[in-house]
């Protein structure tokens, strides 16, 4: 196939490949090799799938901090920051268990649990892949999967980085990455970054520190052995849980930036208002070790293995959920201890081949997985005084939040062992068929204190197959159809009522087209696909009272990327996504329907679009960018409402040797909107307003 061809040729696996045409330049990112979407050495141009890639140099253009600001800016994704699970994404009409999120390859557990916001600075690229990923990465992944890929330590890599920035709320930012070849066979990278800010809600102070340390060892010219280990940490002083929605009446400033039933909105004038108890508790530590191992057998077959260990302790001591009362005009606050103690393990061994069959070009994986997760909580429940929403007086937790905690009164432990195989046939010089299946076995069992325990076994096969056709040496189109497997509910959390439910099912079929055009100076994709997820948990239309499986949702949408070098000076990049996002079947408490209603959290259109200029015979760059995402909604009734918001940012950059000074500004139009919450239907986070920032880096 020719795409092979290019890949080989002119294409490392490396990102960093770029087009020199000044400000402009493009990475070739469709004919980078994507670890995400297959294990197969595939690029993203061979993969019967949309993967877009993120690239360290493009996170940084957008000025994005964060894994959350970054995802933000990706084709089709949202990203919100709720407090207890920053970062959880959105992507095709799916959330929460239905998308996968993977580090360096590795998916711990659901976004919910797993996911919190890090630092971009630490990341050399986010691979998204879209649709079903379950045949790489188990249950869940419905919608796709995002593989958050730390910076490692490469033989021959030497040189570093160091940044620094100051803005509005004493916003701090400082990090430094420094690769050191020790030999030609021995090389070692430092990545470190630490952030602070006040925050821009009343006395919401936070800290973020990360750390990496990676060995790149290569004893003989078939052996190689990657070693990691990563550290981060953060914490919030009292965290931000948001505001709940209040009467028209009752709001000085009302807006219809979030609306509810019988005339709730969300008052601006709270747009500053913390409403946790003084001494809330928010925090978090994770440690990952990870080694990968390759060897080369011949020049066809090569051994990996992948063995990774993953360790997270947290603590959530705060009020959390908020809602106003009209009998006292008062808002009412329920607190939480949660803690999650978590431990996971994985180990892969894989066969990794490119053979020629029959003249014909096959690249193929065989392999296993074995993983065992166990989780640890607190979960405990009470209420604390009731504030003034115009002057809160907000006490301290019941019993003081550094008190001795109560004793873990539920553990769950999931073992996984699966066995999995892909496929690239090269059938003709243009025509690429590929296709995977997986098989997981899945033990699960769940201790409720004081005597309630819980047992599943479950078994599940999950499969697709596609195909990839050159139209033209770097156009291409593509289809593929897979199924995938989605547990009922977040297993670590899931309830003896839902134990009882098989794993749904879910299928999608998607086609699309990929190009580069005008002397590789635009790369283009366009995407259309149908996601379907049978047996749901709903009500039994007969007796409303029992819950059963039969349910159904589904999401059907185009996506359109677009990355293009209109001049020397010039560089566009944009993306849009339209999508209807349903519940075909499902039927709630007291029979009501919810047939046609749009699943929480799920924007139907997001768009953004970027501008990088050079201003020639300067050392100055200008860029701006707009981001729009559409209205959501919090519950399965759509009676609760975000509206939908458009923002803008600008920055100039002034290079200055081997340095450059970056005075940047984000929601230029100061632009009032809120974002999801997951601790209530009716209580959002207002996001930040309008600010500024100053950052100076430089490569060595």
């Amino acid at each position: 196939m020719s795409t092979s061809a290019h890949a080989e040729a002119d294409i490392d696996a490396d990102v960093s490949e770029v087009i020199v045409t000044g400000v402009a330049d493009r990475q070739l990112l469709l004919d980078a090799t994507t670890a995400t979407g297959s294990r197969m050495g595939l690029t993203a141009r061979e993969t019967p799938a949309i993967v877009d890639i993120l690239s360290e140099r493009q996170i940084r253009e957008f000025g994005a901090r964060t894994n959350v600001e970054a995802l933000n800016r990706a084709p089709g994704v949202t990203s919100s920051l709720p407090a207890t699970s920053p970062g959880a994404p959105t992507m095709r009409g799916f959330t929460g268990g239905s998308v996968g999120l993977l580090y360096d390859g590795v998916r711990v557990a659901t976004p919910g649990i797993m996911s919190r916001a890090t630092d971009s600075f630490l990341y050399e690229r986010i691979e998204i892949l879209k649709g079903p990923a379950s045949v790489l990465y188990g249950e869940g992944a419905l919608a796709g999967a995002i593989n958050l890929s730390p910076k490692k330590a490469r033989i021959g890599g030497s040189g570093g980085e160091l940044l620094a920035s100051y803005g509005s709320f004493n916003t701090t930012r400082l990090a430094a990455d420094l690769s050191v070849p020790l030999s030609d066979k021995i090389a070692v990278r430092a990545v470190g970054a630490y952030g602070r800010t006040d925050g821009f809600v009343d006395d919401t102070d936070s800290n973020f520190l990360a750390a990496s340390l990676s060995v790149a060892l290569q004893p003989t010219d078939r052996l190689s052995l990657d070693l990691a280990v990563d550290y981060s940490q953060d914490e919030y002083n009292t965290a931000d849980y948001g505001i709940p929605l209040v009467p028209t009446a009752v709001a000085k400033r009302p807006s219809s930036a979030a609306t509810g039933p019988g005339g709730l909105v969300i008052d601006r004038a709270m747009r500053k208002t913390n409403l946790n108890v003084a001494d809330g508790i928010l925090d978090s530590d994770t440690l990952w070790l990870r080694s990968k191992l390759r060897y080369e057998i011949n020049d066809q077959l090569s051994f990996q293995n992948d063995l990774s260990r993953y360790h997270s302790d947290r603590r959530f001591i705060n009020a959390e959920i908020y809602g106003f009362n009209p009998a006292t005009s008062l808002i009412d606050r329920s607190t939480g201890i949660i803690t999650h103690d978590i431990d996971y393990w994985i180990e892969r061994p894989a066969l990794v081949g490119d053979v020629m069959i029959g003249g014909l070009r096959d690249r193929f994986t065989l392999g296993a997985e074995f993983s065992t997760l166990q989780f640890a909580t607190r979960r405990y429940f009470a209420t604390t005084t009731s504030v003034d929403p115009s002057n809160p007086i907000r006490g301290r937790f019941p019993g003081g939040s550094s008190a001795p905690l109560p004793p873990i009164n539920s553990n769950a432990t999931v073992k996984v062992a699966s066995i999995f195989a892909e496929n690239a046939l090269d059938l003709t010089d243009r025509l690429l068929v590929a296709g995977g299946a997986r098989y997981d076995w899945i033990d699960f069992e769940r201790h409720l204190a004081p005597s309630t325990h819980i047992e599943r076994d479950y078994g599940a096969l999950s499969w697709r197959m596609g195909a990839v056709y050159d139209l033209a040496s770097k156009t291409q189109i593509f289809a593929q159809y897979a199924e995938a497997i989605v547990p009922v509910g977040n297993f670590l959390l899931l309830s003896l009522a839902n134990a009882r439910f098989d794993l749904t099912t879910g299928r999608s079929v998607e086609g699309g087209l990929k190009s580069s055009f005008w002397d590789d100076r635009i790369d283009l994709t366009v995407a259309a696909y149908h996601i379907v997820q049978d047996d749901i948990v709903t009500r039994d239309p007969t007796n409303p009272t029992l819950s059963i499986q039969g349910g159904k949702q589904s999401a059907r949408g185009v996506e359109l990327s677009m990355s293009a070098a209109v001049t020397r000076q010039l560089r566009i990049d944009a993306n849009y996504t339209r999508l209807n996002a349903r519940f075909d079947e499902l039927i709630e408490a007291g029979g009501v329907s919810r047939e046609g209603k749009t699943p929480p959290r799920i924007p139907e259109s997001i768009a953004n679009l970027f501008a990088f200029y050079s201003v020639e015979g300067t050392p100055l760059t200008l860029s701006a960018g707009i981001r729009h995402a559409g209205r959501f909604f919090t519950d399965n009734a759509n009676q609760v409402r975000a509206r939908g918001y458009t923002t803008v940012d600008a920055a100039i950059g002034y290079r200055l040797g081997r340095a450059e000074i970056t005075l940047r500004g984000r929601n230029l139009t100061n632009a009032f909107y809120v974002d999801y919450t997951d601790v209530s239907t009716q209580q959002f986070q207002v996001a930040a307003p309008r600010s500024v920032e100053i950052a100076i880096s430089t490569r060595f």
